[in-house]
Parts: C-alpha cells; sequence; structure tokens
C-alpha cells in the first residue's frame, strides 16, 4: 500500500508543479506582450501568431490521422467513430486551405 501512496503522491507532486509553470508561463506572456509592442515589435508577433496558428492547425491535422490509424484497427473502433473523425479531417484541411490562401493574398 506504501507503493500506491508514494505512486499518487508523486503524481499530485508533479500535477502541481507542472500546473503552477504553465500558469507563470501564460502570466509571463500575458505581462511582456504589451511592452513588446509598444517598442515597436508588433509586426514580429503577429508574424510569430500567424506561423502558431498554422503549426497548430498542421499538427492537429497530424493528430487526426494517426486516431483514424489507430480507429482503424478492428479491435479499437466503429465505422461511426471512423466517420466522425474523417469528418474532423475534412473541417481541419478546410481551415488550413482557407488560411493558407489567405496568406497568398
Amino acid at each position: 500500500m506504501s507503493l500506491l501512496a508514494d505512486y499518487l503522491q508523486t503524481m499530485l507532486i508533479f500535477a502541481v508543479a507542472s500546473t503552477a509553470v504553465v500558469l507563470a508561463l501564460y502570466g509571463i506572456g500575458r505581462w511582456i506582450q504589451p511592452r513588446l509592442r509598444a517598442r515597436g515589435y508588433g509586426a514580429t508577433l503577429d508574424a510569430l501568431s500567424g506561423w502558431h496558428g498554422r503549426m497548430s492547425r498542421l499538427g492537429a491535422l497530424q493528430s487526426l490521422h494517426a486516431l483514424r490509424a489507430i480507429h482503424s484497427l478492428p479491435l479499437y473502433g466503429s465505422r461511426q467513430q471512423r466517420e466522425t473523425i474523417d469528418m474532423m479531417i475534412v473541417r481541419v484541411q478546410r481551415e488550413t486551405d482557407s488560411a493558407r490562401h489567405d496568406l497568398y493574398r
């Protein structure tokens, strides 16, 4: 029983520490962004935001493809789940394609 208690204590400490780090980084970002914009780095921040948006969509698309592959296995998924994932893939592809077209206008 002691082993389970030690494991749960370690996981709780990890969860609290990782949450604290995430909140600290978020706070630093919220604090520093207006200061960088005031110093003239607004265009760079906007370009970084656009890059982050494109990479997030591509990452989501790759994750959905991996999920589709897992649900294609006979024991792990149903046809309805695969169809739902396919609809999500099409939706993300449309968003990604429209974002790409917006870049070249």
